[in-house]
């Protein structure tokens, strides 16, 4: 069983939770394509046709858990915008907080799962970062509003992005976020400790701030 999994409450669990947890874990420490079935059933203690009768094949557990993650977070990510909106009447909102309502609630859903919170935010950049190119299409329809929401709120911010450029930089801003989550150790080993070992919410606003500066750059020419 992975040492990973021991973080995880002594509680009864269904097969298809099992499965679904033991190749959260895997996937979290060695990413998508690396794990194979047969790692996640040694995990869960089930058999590949466990695999096949709850998911259909590893592709649809690989699905399952995406939407099992950035679908709460999409969700969040509205949420938060409605308010901040509801709260501005109308009026253009700051860039920083459009951008803290985009990425915080990546955070926010770490803090909140049952793994380790490292290991859980190697999962997240992994999420965000290997399988965005692969959406499973129960999360596109909300992955879709969520952009245009945002692109629409970043384009009234910062009068002079066309959606075009707003979309674009939304998905630098993610990438950003997505490779602080699942290389976060890197910087600190080659740097000796020089970059010093900042806390979750300290990074979101290193983060925010790098991307702030990123939205509101306007092009010469």
């Amino acid at each position: 069983m992975l040492e990973s999994m021991k973080v995880l409450p002594e509680v009864v669990r269904s097969t298809r939770d099992r499965i679904l947890l033991a190749a959260e874990a895997l996937f979290a420490e060695r990413g998508f394509e690396v794990v194979s079935l047969r790692d996640i059933t040694g995990a869960a203690a089930a058999n590949v046709a466990a695999v096949n009768y709850h998911f259909g094949s590893k592709e649809k557990l690989i699905d399952a858990v995406v939407t099992r993650h950035l679908i709460p977070v999409n969700e969040e990510r509205l949420v938060r915008l409605n308010e901040l909106e509801s709260g501005h009447s109308g009026k253009p909102l700051p860039v920083e907080d459009i951008l803290k309502a985009f990425l915080s609630p990546v955070l926010h859903h770490i803090a909140s799962g049952e793994m380790s919170e490292d290991l859980f935010q190697k999962l997240m950049g992994r999420l965000i970062g290997e399988r965005g190119y692969s959406l499973p299409e129960e999360a596109r329809p909300l992955f879709g509003v969520m952009a245009r929401r945002f692109a629409a709120a970043f384009q009234r911010a910062v009068p002079h992005l066309s959606e075009e450029a707003a979309l674009w930089r939304m998905h630098f801003s993610f990438g950003v976020m997505a490779h602080t989550l699942t290389n976060g150790d890197t910087l600190h080993q080659i740097s000796e400790g020089r970059s010093g070992n900042p806390s979750t919410e300290s990074l979101l606003v290193k983060i925010i701030d790098f991307c702030k500066a990123g939205m509101e750059f306007q092009n010469r020419g």
